[in-house]
């Protein structure tokens, strides 16, 4: 045979182990198996069952001849319908069975024995199964019913367990000894409770015990088990390379053939392989384990409780399930072990175990008092460098204090420091001093960059960001870390500010600095990743990095980490970002749970969370409960950052937002202006913040009528971002395409349709076709058509979202589609009646959604009136003109066409003169 051969023997042996011997070959030959193999595969498996199969040869032709199960999915069982085949072995076949006869739902694992069964073993079976029933620990299956079918094959009702086999628990993940030892401990438990009651498993292996997802295991399969004192017995069943020499041999099982099925088990728990034994010898789990350090772990205690439990002879083994359960609480508490001999070494190291503190500490004494002497002008040099650093950090700050203080630069009646005014100063300073250790000069230039960034102040931040990356040249590996931290925070910043393509730059230079995989800082590689990716468009790797770097955060920091709720917050901005609201939500709460129980609410943390959460709730129209959460938002940021800071200005352009969603122009201009002028005094008038200011402001000027200051805004704020930016950012191509909107709005289709045709080939190759940018400009590409006299290719263009997962989750961008939709039944011929039924579906759902006194509510009603008019009902036009007029007149501003058209509809029907 090649090297390989033995893998593929001990593969065939176990996927023929379970089934009788005259399906063996059959099953070999499905599985295409080597000659030599085959035949290597058969001699082991005829040398193991020898003894068994002379104890059950006539049950087990009989079983062979017979068909597997006469019942299929579907059938039913007495009051049980079977819903699901779990699988079959040589014992029989097991079904998820369900209660069909309506008086409550319950749901049941039947299984349905080989063979028929005489009068004589019905009696049997109807015995057992009354005692099995009986037979109740939270760690053993419940037995609930039995009997046979109408060809009468023998089953048995069972409860349902739905989790893991042993041995895939044990697979899943590098599980440590002292969780293998606690399963056992659970599962000797479960098996001493039958013991008690006389009942012997017989056949326990690792697929016979399911671990739930709460950790606890279940035995399942008592079923075949016979009673202790079933002196008429034959012999049990087994699973060859678990089953005791006895039973191999046809003997009748005995509590001591369960010791030895859990010795196997064990051996294979800790090692995490199969043992295979070798006729009567099972290898001790030291031997098998591949790992060095698992390998002297094992050693000593676990290798002989073992060794004991597997002995060939049954009086050798422990004399109970309990004892062997006791010997293994014996290990867990460092005590010496039945199964070793006590010798006073022995004894020793155990005792030494117990008493590891008192012992190390001795030792440790012993140690320090022989090398006090050799450390103590070491330490004495580190602590004066110590002090050193420390006096110039003192002397740095103390002097940057003093430079800001107002009173000693003679400025006549102030008497506060501003926070901007100690930074300003040390970053003066901090040039010319601490040379004398870059390292430290490093950090204080991270932390400096930190705070003018949370002071909103982007561009002396990416100054200071990239001077303090410049240690990396020292070449340490600490000067490496300190910089790649430096990077990090920066490409947060940049992803921020919308500058995708600097952003990746330096978080991918950041996560080459870091080198090694050291889990934490893997996962902050992966978490700035992530944010960068998602600034410059590339949403697929964006997702893989944050979910990735969520994992090893939960993994290493645990999941009520702050950091781990940083990744969660950011992935619900993706999850936002994408139209997958409902996603972000969960997500942002999330979040916010972990960040008010480790920062509190007085926290950006948790400031910067609300907002998250406020605005994924404007985007799915919940604009009350918006407001209301970026209200506090506003509140805790003005305490934490100040009520003129640049994040407070950010927070009143948010409820601005809302407000202007909600219909209240006069309070929403207010708070853009506000945060306008804010943001400015800060930051200066040509920044990136200001171009969304200024879209947001036109936006609304556009409703309210003010065409041409929303012009003015649209155009604005796309030259701020030309300036700052690439043209395909995400940021450039949504300016390009509001404009857009705005010029065909006004009646330039001809300049409008390059410019969208342009941003949907843009939000393509960035975001796909589900994704929020894309779906508004199929819909504008819609109503642009409808208004260059093309109502086909409206059609179409509504037609291809029709099965938009965005729309969805949106209903503003659902109403938004509803919109143009009803505008195109109005501009077909001999549509009136389907242009009055979808502006009543629209008006209906705008007052709904957004309120009767909304601005837009009562402009569409405007078009339902002209719909209604159509169908010559000018009794119910009026009305709805007459609903619309109040609101329209408040908030429109008197320039507005939509006054106009009010007043047209108002003579139309009579409800004013001409």
């Amino acid at each position: 045979m090649s090297a390989a051969a033995p893998n593929t023997v001990r593969d065939l042996f176990e996927a023929l182990c379970d089934l009788p011997p005259s399906a063996w070959r059959a099953r070999l030959a499905e599985l295409d198996a080597d000659p030599q193999v085959a035949a290597r595969v058969l001699e082991l498996l005829e040398a193991q069952t020898v003894s068994l199969q002379r104890a059950v040869a006539p049950l087990g032709e009989l079983m062979a001849s017979l068909p597997e199960t006469e019942l299929a999915v579907g059938d039913r069982l007495g009051v049980w319908r079977l819903v699901e085949r779990l699988g079959a072995g040589g014992m029989g076949t097991v079904f998820v069975a369900e209660r069909d006869d309506r008086l409550y739902r319950h749901r049941v694992a039947i299984k349905l024995l080989r063979g028929i069964a005489s009068p004589g073993a019905s009696e049997r079976l109807a015995g057992e199964r009354q005692i099995l029933a009986d037979l109740q620990h939270p760690n053993i299956a419940r037995l609930y019913d039995g009997g046979t079918t109408p060809a009468g094959q023998p089953y048995l009702v069972m409860e349902y367990i739905a989790g893991r086999t042993l041995d895939a628990w044990r697979g899943q993940a590098a599980r440590p000894l002292d969780a293998c030892v606690d399963m056992m401990l659970r599962i000797c438990r479960a098996v001493q409770a039958a013991h008690q009651r006389l009942v012997v498993h017989c056949d326990l292996k690792p697929s016979n015990i399911l671990v739930r997802e709460d950790g606890e295991p279940v035995l399942l399969d008592f079923g075949i088990a016979r009673m202790q004192d079933d002196a008429s017995g034959a012999g049990g069943y087994g699973t060859p390379g678990y089953a005791s020499p006895e039973q191999r041999a046809g003997h009748r099982p005995q509590a001591a053939s369960d010791v030895y099925s859990l010795g196997v088990i064990l051996v294979e728990l800790l090692a995490g392989r199969r043992a295979h034994p070798d006729g009567n010898a099972v290898p001790a789990p030291s031997a098998l384990a591949e790992d060095g350090r698992l390998k002297r772990r094992l050693r000593g205690d676990l290798d002989a409780i073992c060794a004991r439990a597997c002995r060939p002879e049954a009086e050798d083994r422990y004399p109970s399930v309990e004892a062997f359960a006791a010997d293994l609480e014996r290990h867990r508490r460092h005590l010496p072990v039945r199964a070793r001999p006590a010798t006073p070494g022995y004894r020793m190291r155990r005792s030494l175990r117990r008493r590891w503190r008192g012992a190390a500490a001795a030792a440790v004494f012993v140690a320090l008092v022989g090398t006090f002497v050799w450390r103590l002008d070491a330490e004495r040099a580190r602590a004066e460098a110590e002090a050193r650093v420390a006096q110039e950090v003192s002397d740095f700050l103390v002097a940057a204090f003093e430079a800001a203080d107002p009173r000693g630069r003679g400025a006549a009646g102030a008497e506060r420091i501003e926070a901007r005014d100690v930074l300003d100063q040390a970053s003066i300073r901090i040039g010319r001093e601490l040379v004398s250790d870059p390292l430290l000069r490093a950090r204080l230039l991270d932390t400096l960059a930190e705070a003018y960034n949370n002071l909103g102040e982007t561009e002396r931040a990416n100054g200071l960001f990239r001077e303090a990356a410049e240690v990396a040249r020292d070449g340490s590996r600490e000067a490496r870390l300190i910089a790649a931290e430096a990077l990090s925070h920066q490409a947060v910043m940049l992803a921020n500010a919308g500058h995708g393509a600097d952003a990746v730059a330096a978080a991918e230079h950041a996560d080459r600095l870091r080198g090694d995989r050291d889990p934490a800082l893997h996962a902050e590689s992966l978490n700035t990743l992530g944010l960068a990716y998602q600034s410059s468009g590339d949403l697929d790797a964006a997702q893989a990095a944050l979910e990735s770097a969520l994992a090893l955060r939960r993994e290493v920091i645990g999941p009520r980490g702050l950091e781990t709720s940083a990744t969660l917050h950011n992935l619900g901005q993706l999850a936002s970002r994408r139209g997958r609201l409902a996603e972000a939500e969960a997500l942002y709460r999330e979040a916010l749970a972990i960040k008010r129980a480790a920062a509190g609410t007085l926290s950006y943390e948790y400031a910067n969370g609300l907002r998250g959460l406020g605005v994924t709730l404007a985007r799915q129209g919940r604009y009350a409960e918006a407001g209301d959460i970026l209200r506090e938002c506003l509140t805790i940021t003005e305490r934490v950052h100040g009520a003129d800071s640049s994040r407070a200005a950010d927070l009143h352009g948010e409820l601005a937002s809302v407000l202007q969603d909600e219909g209240d122009y006069d309070a929403s201009e207010q708070e853009y202006r506000a945060a306008i002028a804010m943001d400015a005094a800060v930051n200066g008038a040509d920044t990136l913040d200001q171009a969304v200011f200024a879209n947001n402001l036109a936006s609304l000027l556009e409703m309210r009528g003010d065409l041409a200051g929303a012009e003015e805004g649209y155009r604005r704020s796309l030259e701020l971002r030309r300036r700052h930016l690439e043209e395909t950012a995400p940021a450039v191509v949504r300016a390009r395409a509001n404009l857009a909107r705005l010029l065909m709005r006004t009646a330039r289709v001809a300049q409008a349709r390059p410019m969208l045709e342009a941003a949907l080939d843009d939000w393509l190759a960035l975001h796909g076709e589900d994704n929020p940018d894309t779906v508004i400009t199929r819909i504008s590409l819609a109503e642009l058509e409808l208004l260059d006299a093309h109502p086909d290719a409206a059609e179409r263009a509504l037609a291809g979202l029709a099965a938009s997962p965005v729309l969805a989750e949106s209903a503003p961008l659902r109403l938004r589609r509803d919109v143009v939709a009803a505008q195109l039944a109005s501009a077909r011929d001999g549509a009136t009646a389907d242009a009055v039924a979808q502006w009543r579906a629209v008006v209906a759902t705008a007052a709904q959604d957004l309120g009767e006194m909304h601005v837009r509510t009562a402009q569409w009603r405007l078009d339902y009136a002209r719909a209604l008019l159509a169908a010559a009902r000018i009794d119910d036009a009026r009305m709805e003109i007459e609903r619309a007029a109040p609101v329209l007149r408040r908030l429109l501003l008197p320039q507005t066409p939509a006054l106009a058209d009010l007043q047209g509809l108002e003579r139309r029907t009579g409800l004013a003169s001409g």
